[in-house]
């Protein structure tokens, strides 16, 4: 997952300096950190529990869930930004669904993350929930991918497929696929529909309008 990212935004970000990067506003520099910080963090994170080191990960547990907080509201101020610079948008969106679906998407990382942390004592559903929240920030970055971007189709099956991995380790694992994973698994399969349909309500295009507009 941190490989996608790092490819994703290397062009942009990465290579660029990344918060030495020039970069259109403050907000898309606090974006950037920020989200940044949470991938390397979750690489950490995963690496300390595997290392068996769990007192280090819970007390840094604490920075994750704060940086978490702070994606979320960045997560929804930047997109805002980015219509009201009037940016060019990649060609599968359009205002309406660049705006709303990345709004939509931060709080469902973040619904995931909250549950995550509320369920931080039950290992199994805590990792797994983690995970998927990942899952939900990779779109992003796989879109900014030069192959996948000619191949626009790549972005669900590879977000998928992580998925179906996850199912695949549960039945390993544990014989049968997890309750946490596949009711997350449905939660992530019927976020894009569900998105579509906002997408199209009156209150949505409103919306885009006000931050394509507003002074």
């Amino acid at each position: 997952m941190m490989l996608m990212v790092v490819v994703g935004f290397a062009p942009s970000y990465f290579l660029r300096g990344a918060v030495f990067a020039k970069l259109p506003s403050v907000l898309v520099h606090l974006h950037g950190a920020v989200f940044s910080a949470w991938i390397f963090l979750f690489v950490i994170q995963s690496s300390l529990v595997s290392g068996g080191n769990v007192r280090l990960h819970r007390k840094l547990g604490v920075l994750g869930a704060v940086i978490a907080g702070l994606m979320v509201v960045l997560g929804i101020a930047a997109p805002f930004g980015t219509l009201h610079r009037g940016a060019e948008l990649p060609s599968f969106f359009t205002p309406a669904s660049f705006l709303i679906g990345n709004i939509l998407g931060i709080l469902l990382f973040g619904g995931f993350v909250a549950v995550a942390v509320w369920q931080r004592n039950n290992r199994r559903v805590h990792k797994r929930l983690m995970m998927i929240a990942n899952i939900i920030l990779l779109p992003p970055a796989l879109s900014r991918m030069g192959f996948v971007q000619h191949h626009f189709y790549l972005i669900p099956v590879i977000s998928l497929g992580l998925l179906v991995a996850m199912l695949v380790l549960d039945v390993f694992t544990w014989r049968r696929p997890l309750l946490v994973t596949v009711i997350s698994a449905v939660v992530y399969v019927a976020f894009q529909p569900f998105s579509d349909a906002m997408v199209k309500l009156p209150v949505s295009q409103r919306i885009t309008y006000w931050a394509q507009h507003h002074p």
